[in-house]
């Protein structure tokens, strides 16, 4: 694939999330405004934040507008505001259980029955609301549930990550199911629920993009003590090789999927270009393993050591590299 091959798709995400920044001024933001005068709360600036600049804009132009384009097809209106919808409940829902400590039962109320859960807090209360409307408007109700059922599940699974004793396969089981349903549900929002082929894609695809969150949350996850494969990694070298072998399993089940040749090599870029920045930080942490000769104690180290900074020109260098060497082109065959 060419140069230009690249720009033309770099071309079409940035229309897309050219979109979605005109869709969240006319919906998202006064949305916000209103959940906030409803319920009498108010959106933390953090959580503002992710929700304008991450969960409500970069998952759904990035995300759910490439399995659009995959099948041939564009984001309809109606899409994109679930998506977004689910950009707000993907942050809040974490309040529930951080902030609000909110039983297991109740959590379970909200999901599969918010229209006879009694909120009482502002978190609860934004939760219901957009659970309730995803339900009735969801097209394929019973693959929404499911995975619905999946996030809330492995949410409750990961509080082990903060016990010292866990084990890298229990962490690794986690992590990957953490980031597949991730992916998974925001695509159970859209009109086609995902085939069983394309539920096995999102999975690796979801699992590459947690390792990315943990690899770019690392000074965040030590500071709060979560254990992640990331900071309990003894061989970074290992971990990248691990890392490129599961990219070229991802691509290999991408370019098996029924959908036309070109539309498959479009989906594969775009979803390497996260997979690309991880594989820069990977390198970054391989060069601090040799610096502190083969073990690092990262709760013992600062937060510049931590930090990768994508915005370096070498690093962008690199990124693009990275992008173009883990993307090979579709199979003739494909």
């Amino acid at each position: 694939m060419n140069f230009f091959r690249y720009i033309h798709i770099a071309g079409k995400v940035y229309s897309e999330i050219k979109v979605q920044k005109q869709f969240n001024k006319t919906f998202l933001i006064p949305y916000l405004n209103e959940l906030e005068n409803k319920y009498n709360g108010k959106f933390e600036a953090e959580q503002r934040g992710k929700i304008l600049k991450y969960y409500g804009l970069f998952i759904t132009s990035f995300l759910c507008s490439s399995y659009k384009r995959l099948y041939g097809e564009v984001l309809s209106d109606e899409e994109r505001k679930r998506a977004t919808l689910f950009g707000i409940l993907t942050p809040v829902g974490d309040d529930l259980f951080d902030i609000d400590k909110l039983d297991n039962e109740s959590i379970r109320k909200i999901t599969f029955q918010p229209e006879t859960y009694h909120a009482t807090t502002f978190s609860s209360h934004v939760a219901k609301e957009i659970q309730a409307y995803l339900l009735k408007t969801v097209p394929h109700k019973d693959a929404y549930i499911k995975a619905s059922k999946g996030v809330l599940d492995i949410q409750v699974e990961t509080i082990a990550q903060t016990k010292p004793g866990i084990s890298k396969e229990e962490i690794r089981r986690i992590t990957y199911i953490k980031g597949a349903v991730s992916v998974i549900i925001y695509h159970q929002c859209l009109d086609e629920a995902a085939s069983e082929q394309m539920l096995e894609v999102l999975f690796l695809i979801g699992s590459l993009y947690q390792l990315g969150n943990d690899i770019f949350d690392l000074y965040k996850d030590v500071r709060d003590n979560i254990y992640t494969l990331i900071n309990t990694c003894d061989d970074y070298i290992q971990f990248k090789k691990d890392f490129i072998e599961r990219i070229q399993l991802q691509n290999e089940k991408i370019y098996a999927l029924p959908y036309a040749k070109k539309d498959k090599e479009d989906f594969c870029i775009v979803m390497n270009t996260i997979n690309a920045r991880s594989l820069v930080a990977i390198d970054q942490f391989i060069e601090t393993q040799k610096k502190y000769k083969g073990k690092i104690d990262w709760w013992q180290l600062q937060r510049k050591d931590m930090i990768v900074d994508m915005e370096k020109p070498g690093n962008i260098l690199k990124w693009f590299r990275y992008i173009y060497k883990i993307t090979p082109p579709s199979p003739k065959r494909a």
